[in-house]
């Protein structure tokens, strides 16, 4: 391998070369080249190109001037074989600048570092960075390096015969499997749209025939105390005229008059009657029956939908001797004093801490805790090994939870501390737990706008955590 200085030479006589070769007409190397009667070379093409008077008539020499008459010019063999020379030596010294060199010291790299698996000069490995690597030569490094690429062909050429990648088929029946879904769900969809909207229409039917009973009613009603208003005030003015008549006049037409007075006497129909009352009061229990029903429907089908949300309750066991849990296991209270409860190794005796009776070891789950309008509350996720007998178990590690101190502050309890600035005071917080991501993220659910995220590595079973240090407080789990 040529060195700077060698190429550099080689360069310059490929150059030399190169000059002494060029036809003068052309300034290329002289192609088939023809030497003069006058002693100069020229391509054979530039030559018959020269012009002429006549065609039996002499040319001019290019460099000299010199008469050139046809067929006085004869084959230029040193020319030729500067001009091969001058060829070869432009080739290698083209070659020499293509080889690579080292980009700090600009020596050809002979060695191949084996442990950084590249070429280096001299100088490189004799640096701190590959100071004692094995290395070999590079005409011995080459060939160890083409058999093992060799191998590895063979073995490529091999899978890519053999290569039959079950990716996209798995694709097409998981998209295929989708499609599918797809399809059932819009055609259970239509088909209870279709059953609702035909139960709306028997309803509202129903409910148009009662609008239209009362409505026929009701203008019976008026129109029968409308005459009967009319009826008295006729018997009145009927009345106070006959009873002043003499006798025999007065006993003329005493039936009708009789008659009129009977008959607005009579009771006046009921507005409603008691069967369609009764009709009524019917279908309005019918009616809440529905909507008692969907209302079922779609709460237990949200509550089916939505399978990371767990149902969690306060683990007894765990409780601190200051806690005091409700029967249900929902809600928790700091009590007055310490309660004489058994020190077993799952209580809290450090801490007025209490765990979730339910653990997880994979999944997402999340659940919903609402908080009183106390302060000195911590609500969170914690490892089963968490210390349970040391005091300030908050700091002791195995913990991941959202606190709010007696100063109103809420914190993440990272190490060291969080301080977290919220916009709004969180009444209902939800806890979501991803155990493979490592996250537990907590989320204010009136606006699901996110509080604050934790990162962490679980390896371990991991329990819904919680702790209560003030009388005004309480942690209530939402059902």
């Amino acid at each position: 391998m040529l060195r700077p200085e060698e190429a550099a030479a080689l360069a310059a006589l490929s150059e030399r070369l190169e000059a002494e070769a060029a036809c003068a007409v052309c300034l290329e190397p002289a192609a088939e080249p023809l030497l003069t009667p006058c002693g100069h070379g020229f391509c054979a093409a530039c030559v018959a190109a020269l012009p002429r008077a006549a065609p039996a008539a002499a040319a001019a020499c290019p460099q000299c001037r010199g008469p050139l008459p046809p067929g006085s010019c004869r084959p230029n063999r040193p020319l030729r074989d500067v001009a091969e020379a001058a060829a070869e030596v432009a080739r290698l010294a083209a070659a020499a600048a293509r080889r690579p060199r080292c980009a700090a010291h600009g020596e050809p790299p002979r060695l191949f570092c084996e442990r950084c698996r590249r070429p280096l000069c001299a100088l490189c490995h004799q640096e701190p960075a590959h100071r004692g690597h094995p290395a070999l030569p590079a005409e011995q490094a080459a060939p160890r390096l083409r058999e093992m690429l060799q191998s590895d062909l063979v073995f490529f050429q091999k899978e890519k015969e053999e290569f039959k990648p079950e990716g996209e088929k798995k694709s097409e029946e998981l998209m295929g499997t989708v499609a599918s879904e797809k399809e059932k769900l819009q055609a259970g969809f239509r088909e209870l749209q279709q059953f609702l909207r035909e139960q709306e229409s028997v309803l509202l039917a129903q409910l148009d025939e009662l609008h239209g009973a009362l409505a026929a009613r009701r203008s019976e009603y008026v129109s029968s105390v409308a005459a009967r208003r009319l009826l008295l005030d006729t018997l009145v003015v009927e009345i106070e005229k006959k009873r002043d008549q003499p006798d025999i006049e007065f006993l003329m037409d005493i039936d009708s008059t009789l008659n009129s007075c009977e008959a607005a006497k009579a009771p006046i129909p009921e507005l409603v009657s008691s069967e369609l009352q009764r009709r009524v009061c019917s279908f309005f229990e019918t009616g809440k029956l529905v909507m008692n029903a969907m209302a079922e429907f779609k709460a237990d089908l949200l509550n089916k939908m939505d399978r990371e949300r767990v149902k969690v309750t306060l683990d007894p066991e765990t409780a601190s001797p200051y806690l005091i849990l409700s029967k249900d296991g929902k809600t928790l209270r700091l009590g007055e004093g310490q309660q004489n409860l058994p020190d077993t190794p799952k209580r809290f005796t450090g801490s007025p801490s209490v765990l979730g009776s339910q653990g997880f070891t994979a999944g997402r789950h999340y659940w919903e805790l609402e908080v009183g309008d106390g302060d000195s509350w911590a609500v969170g996720v914690a490892v089963e090994s968490v210390r349970r007998k040391d005091s300030l178990i908050l700091a002791m590690g195995g913990i991941w939870a959202l606190r709010l101190g007696w100063d109103r502050q809420y914190t993440a309890l990272t190490m060291p501390p969080t301080p977290l600035v919220l916009e709004e005071e969180p009444r209902r917080i939800r806890v979501h737990l991803d155990y493979e991501a490592g996250e537990v993220t907590f989320y204010n659910v009136e606006n699901m706008t996110q509080i604050f995220q934790f990162k962490a590595s679980f390896t371990e079973k991991v329990f819904p955590y919680f702790w209560l240090w003030s009388a005004g407080s309480y942690i209530q789990l939402c059902a």
